[in-house]
């Protein structure tokens, strides 16, 4: 178990966010920006990064570091799928032609197998908060505790033991995560929910998958490369995956394909967000198509559009209030509810913003900083997509 942690300053970002002034607004693809990891390690000689090494909370949510030297700097020619999109059909031929567009999308390019394993991620530490005296402090919350400070916003969980990996090749990063592992029949580690997402933040282009639920181990991930793929693997990748080109996953994934909640907070995050690269998502005959998602553009919410976007669907429903201290219900516990509360000395356990590399020292000082635009933000949100009063809204771009 890690010794607690202690930080005057634990704030978090919204939504990939790194905080003005402490985010990169200088993530440009193939240049200084897209945040690495301090952790992080090459594999073999190729430009491709990896991080597994576990953050302490009084570090920055996010690490920085330069993009691989192997970021792509001339066009690449496109891989041809021709022969894998034969047939659209069947659900093995979708899943073969979607992993080759992606590939091709990716600069020709798909992880090996062993690289991306439940086994190769960071665990995912959920924390339990101590305010008895002027500093917060935090500790690893039980196995199975059912409340925590920062608990999944997509599950519920406070749960120990998910995962979460990062792999950066050239200007493509992917993140897969391994949710809430439990002892099968057989005594081994199984997930139920295990899931990747891959964009070439260079181009904007992004690819899903996720898994049928309850079916993935520690190392028994299949393939996403098809057209490498043996019948068997090809076969195991249709046992694990069904078949999602993101339009299911915009919702929640409604401005960048990323997402960063305090629930990896134990992580060496890699964020690409201040880049505000384009997003689209692959169609299968090769092209791609814009969300139809829209995010805020209005110059009152700018000390939080610096650093990331305000998407339209469940940015605006639900990680807007919650990184701003509201609607902390359980599994929040009680301790962050209470910091919620107005006056509270630990107000910083309840927000998400800004990051400790830009540590606030008051709260009077953050509402300087950032009472505008949380106000106009909570009012535009309340019609999201809608130009209403001084809200302005534009599509998420799908094009640089």
């Amino acid at each position: 178990m890690q010794p607690p942690v202690r930080t005057a300053g634990l704030a978090l970002t919204l939504a990939l966010a790194v905080a003005l002034p402490g985010c990169r607004s200088d993530a440009a693809p193939g240049g200084d920006g897209t945040e690495g990891t301090a952790g992080g390690s090459s594999v073999g000689e190729s430009a491709t990064t990896t991080t597994s090494s576990s953050s302490g909370l009084g570090a920055d949510a996010s690490s920085s570091a330069d993009w691989d030297e192997g970021s792509t700097t001339e066009p690449l020619i496109p891989i041809d799928c021709t022969e894998s999109c034969i047939d659209v059909a069947s659900n093995a031929g979708i899943a073969l032609c979607y992993s080759c567009r992606c590939k091709a999308a990716f600069d020709n390019w798909l992880p090996g197998p062993d690289e991306v394993q439940c086994s190769e991620a960071t665990p995912i530490i959920s924390y339990h908060a101590d305010l008895s005296g002027p500093e917060i402090v935090l500790a690893p919350s039980l196995p199975d505790a059912t409340d925590c400070a920062n608990p999944s916003l997509l599950t519920g969980s406070c749960r120990q033991g998910s995962k979460l990996g990062q792999l950066q090749h050239g200007d493509v990063m992917l993140r897969w995560i391994c949710r809430d592992p439990y002892l099968d029949l057989n005594g081994e580690v199984l997930y139920e929910d295990m899931g990747l997402v891959g964009q070439n933040v260079r181009t904007g282009v992004t690819c899903f998958w996720d898994d049928i639920d309850d079916v993935t181990h520690d190392d028994d991930m299949p393939p996403l490369d098809l057209m490498e793929a043996s019948d068997q693997e090809r076969a195991r990748h249709q046992e694990v995956f069904y078949f999602t080109d993101g339009d299911s996953c915009k919702e929640c994934h409604d401005h960048d394909p990323f997402i960063y909640t305090p629930y990896l907070q134990s992580t060496d995050w890699i964020t690409v967000a201040a880049a505000k690269s384009p997003y689209s998502l692959v169609n299968l005959n090769g092209t791609g198509r814009a969300t139809g998602n829209f995010h805020l553009v209005s110059p009152q919410a700018n000390a939080c559009l610096a650093c990331h976007r305000i998407g339209s669907q469940n940015t605006c429903e639900s990680f807007v209030r919650d990184s701003l201290g509201l609607n902390k219900d359980a599994p929040y516990e009680q301790q962050v509810r209470d910091a919620a509360q107005p006056g509270s000395p630990h107000w910083k356990l309840a927000y998400w913003m800004p990051t400790v590399a830009a540590p606030v020292a008051d709260f009077a000082t953050w509402v300087g900083l950032f009472g505008v635009a949380r106000d106009h933000i909570l009012a535009c949100c309340a019609a999201p997509g809608r130009d209403i009063g001084d809200c302005l809204w534009e599509p998420v771009p799908a094009e640089g």
